[in-house]
């Protein structure tokens, strides 16, 4: 009888040592990353196809101005990886030993877009007629920076302030909005931000040559987190998006994949 209370006492021990030994290999490693907000709709299928291949690992984003989001980073966010549509916003946090790995991932184009609202057909039409232009905020929003420096290039940059024609926003998925709406008669966004959009309608893109190379990079961001799962998750989802599956999704909204 006493061999039988051991062997169960020993069986039973084994299934609790199997049981905790499961419990803790499928421990869920959470992820947060801040990312542009043109990048909303083609991270959000990242985030779903690359979940399904890692079911042990979670993404929360946090979206909006690549420089709004680097200040986050700058004052202590606890951000895993930052994914940036400014060079310049990259490159300070390199500088300040922020990036543990990073590279440039793709690129984009500029484009001036209409309400469907509106009767303006283009950048003659709105010098000419009057109204209202949507931009990112350009101390904040790359894709506001782009549009001012093309606005500038093209000597209407100072008439529009006179005339009280700028509407500057929080980030260019907020641009996309207010035009669709009808709240502003045009705006200055990402070719990628409108490719699968039919309430809104492109009436320019901009020659590339009148801004500057607009780059997207990806970025580890340096972290005291020690726990191992965690620094794999890191590096898993960086190796994710530098890969063909991740770089189909991006090329179908409109980025521009750099080989």
């Amino acid at each position: 009888m006493k061999k039988m209370t051991i062997k169960l006492t020993l069986l039973f021990l084994l299934v609790l040592a199997g049981c905790a030994n499961d419990s803790e290999s499928e421990k869920t490693a959470e992820l947060t990353v801040s990312a542009a907000a043109s990048m909303t709709d083609s991270l959000l299928e990242v985030k779903e196809a690359f979940e399904k291949e890692h079911p042990a690992i979670k993404i929360s984003y946090n979206f909006g101005g690549s420089g709004a989001l680097r200040k986050q980073i700058e004052q202590g966010a606890p951000i895993d990886l930052f994914f940036s549509a400014s060079k310049t916003d990259y490159d300070k946090l390199v500088k300040q030993d922020m990036v543990q790995d990073g590279t440039a991932i793709f690129q984009n184009e500029l484009v001036l877009i209409k309400s469907n609202q509106t009767d303006l057909n283009s950048r003659d039409d709105l010098m000419q007629q009057g109204g209202s232009i949507a931009v990112g905020t350009p101390d904040a929003v790359p894709a506001g920076t782009y549009a001012k420096e093309v606005l500038e290039n093209i000597g209407v940059w100072e008439e529009l302030q006179d005339r009280q024609m700028l509407v500057f926003t929080k980030d260019v998925s907020q641009v996309v909005t207010l035009v669709s709406q009808g709240a502003v008669d045009v705006g200055i966004v990402y070719a990628s931000d409108v490719i699968a959009r039919d309430d809104v309608t492109v009436i320019d893109r901009f020659d590339p040559s009148l801004h500057a190379t607009i780059e997207y990079y990806a970025a580890i961001i340096e972290s005291e987190e020690q726990q191992s799962e965690v620094m794999q998750a890191r590096e898993a989802f960086y190796q994710y998006v530098l890969e063909n599956e991740a770089k189909d999704i991006f090329r179908k909204y409109g980025f521009l994949i750099m080989e």
